[in-house]
């Protein structure tokens, strides 16, 4: 279960205005008042537009970045409380894909399985499965310079889920990957949830919500516009396509 408890992220941001000591800086709010709860094995989707916080608001319920108030609680465990231990029970797969480029693909599971601690036999088992399920057993002696942005994003997929963890945080997966690849990352989606784990995902790819999410976020400009289940989404306008309605949600 994740709760996630009026979070606010703010930076500081140039104005354009000098000042006596430099460009006067203001705070912006890149999270403002975010707070929703997703229950064991639900899958939530993030929606809304580049630049409306929905990144800020994943990393800071991955304890990746601090809260400016607020909190998040993943399983019972309070991310400002306990940051290292939240960060043991998820897998976050960032939108930056930050891999070694000069590791294989089968290098750099094993690099991030024994971080985790993972045993041989164990993690042998689960990376066979999963470079099974994500067609890319002919790329796994490639070096990551080599591979394709798609393959490159299934690499990372792996590396988020090799410890098996109850929590699973995607940013954008699909991103730079063809229609089978989109296909295929959300069969593997759909098949951790029957597992029973908890997912969050952002996506731009609104056909991939329809199909696989039981909640729905939007944001725009870091505020939270609609949060409730997909099915509420669509009778928003039940006659409508679910990108005329996340049009008509972030037009206002």
């Amino acid at each position: 279960m994740i709760e996630v408890c009026n979070l606010y992220k703010s930076f500081k941001a140039d104005t354009g205005k000098k000042g006596f000591f430099g460009t006067v800086k203001e705070p912006f709010f890149a999270v403002n008042d975010m707070s929703f709860t997703l229950y064991k094995g639900q899958v939530l989707s993030i929606l809304g537009p580049n630049g409306c916080g929905k990144t800020t608001t994943l990393r800071m319920i991955a304890g990746m970045l601090e809260p400016s108030s607020g909190t998040a609680i993943v399983n019972n465990i309070d991310v400002r409380a306990d940051k290292h231990k939240v960060k043991s029970n998820i897998g976050y797969m960032t939108n930056n894909t930050s891999l070694y480029d000069r590791l294989t693909v089968i290098e750099t599971i094993k690099f991030f399985a024994e971080l985790n601690q993972i045993p041989v036999v164990t993690y042998k088992k689960r990376a066979e499965e999963l470079f099974s399920q994500l067609d890319m057993n002919d790329y796994l002696n490639k070096k990551i310079a080599d591979l394709s942005t798609g393959m490159k994003q299934k690499t990372s997929i792996v590396r988020t889920l090799i410890h098996d963890p109850d929590v699973v945080i995607l940013d954008e997966p699909t991103t730079g990957v063809d229609i089978t690849g989109q296909s295929i990352i959300m069969d593997l989606v759909n098949s951790i949830k029957q597992q029973g784990k908890t997912i969050i995902f952002s996506t731009h790819q609104l056909g991939e919500v329809k199909d696989i999410a039981d909640k729905i976020v939007v944001m725009a400009k870091g505020k939270k516009l609609f949060d409730g289940t997909t099915s509420e989404y669509q009778a928003k306008k039940p006659n409508h396509s679910f990108n005329e309605i996340f049009t008509e949600i972030t037009n206002g």
